[in-house]
């Protein structure tokens, strides 16, 4: 079997690469890709690859969008942080799922289900209009507004409109206000923030350790090993700074 992997998460990716080497060693990684644009241009050539494996939020947007106006005929797994019952609506149609963190387990039950489809070449008529009614239902979806924050002896709310970034410290998640610069200490982790509660069209996940709000940015400039250094409208101590390996992303976000 001949595999397209969608996935922007390098952990994700490669986890799901040692599932595949440990339980389907004839299985090979045809091409993986990290955004809408890329994955359209792969579906481009469908005979390349049997099965695809697909995150759902990527950098760039929802990766249903590239394939709108495209009749599937490829087993699909798609691979999400939503919970199980809000996507029941997907074994109607022959489209399994894993959520995130990925258990190997599910990974591996999701696979054999799509390489029975495969080899049956049932397909599963992933068609425009199931892809509509994916896209309305995501897009429908509720991110986080605000944010409960201790202010001394009392709690507080800040909307996550006027937040210009969320950082990682030793283990600990801080909010940072645009303006003010004020900090925050919440409790949510920056891979629960970026793969369930904020919207992936308004924040993107710079490095490690840094989410950073669109409305926040301020200037972008060349950095040292071709990174890139933002200013936002907050102050930090540190240089917020575009990992290297997502410069490429990001400037596709931020032209979105």
């Amino acid at each position: 079997m001949r595999i397209l992997l969608v996935e922007d998460e390098p952990l994700a990716q490669d986890r799901i690469k040692s599932i595949l080497e440990h339980h389907f060693p004839s299985w090979t990684i045809h091409s993986a890709v990290q955004s809408i644009k890329e994955l359209r241009e792969e579906l481009k050539s469908p005979d390349a690859f049997d099965i695809i494996l697909c995150d759902i939020h990527l950098a760039d947007g929802l990766s249903f969008k590239a394939f709108e106006g495209r009749e599937i005929a490829h087993p699909v797994v798609f691979i999400t942080a939503y919970d199980q019952y809000a996507l029941q609506s997907f074994d109607h149609n022959c489209i399994d799922y894993v959520l995130k963190p990925i258990d190997e387990n599910r990974m591996v039950l999701a696979c054999q289900k799509a390489e029975k489809l495969c080899v049956s070449n049932s397909g599963l008529n992933l068609n425009s209009k199931l892809i509509d009614r994916l896209i309305r239902y995501y897009n429908s979806n509720s991110y986080k507004k605000r944010f409960l924050v201790k202010i001394g002896d009392k709690f507080s709310f800040i909307s996550s409109d006027k937040i210009a970034y969320f950082y990682s410290e030793e283990g600990i998640t801080y909010v940072v206000e645009i303006g003010s610069s004020s900090r925050y200490m919440i409790d949510h982790s920056l891979q629960e923030l970026q793969d369930v509660l904020l919207d992936p069209q308004q924040f993107y996940r710079v490095n490690r350790s840094i989410i950073i709000n669109l409305d926040g940015l301020m200037e972008i400039k060349p950095y040292l090993n071709g990174r890139l250094v933002l200013s936002l409208n907050a102050r930090s101590e540190a240089a917020i700074v575009v990992a290297r390996e997502r410069v490429s992303e990001f400037k596709n976000w931020i032209n979105q």
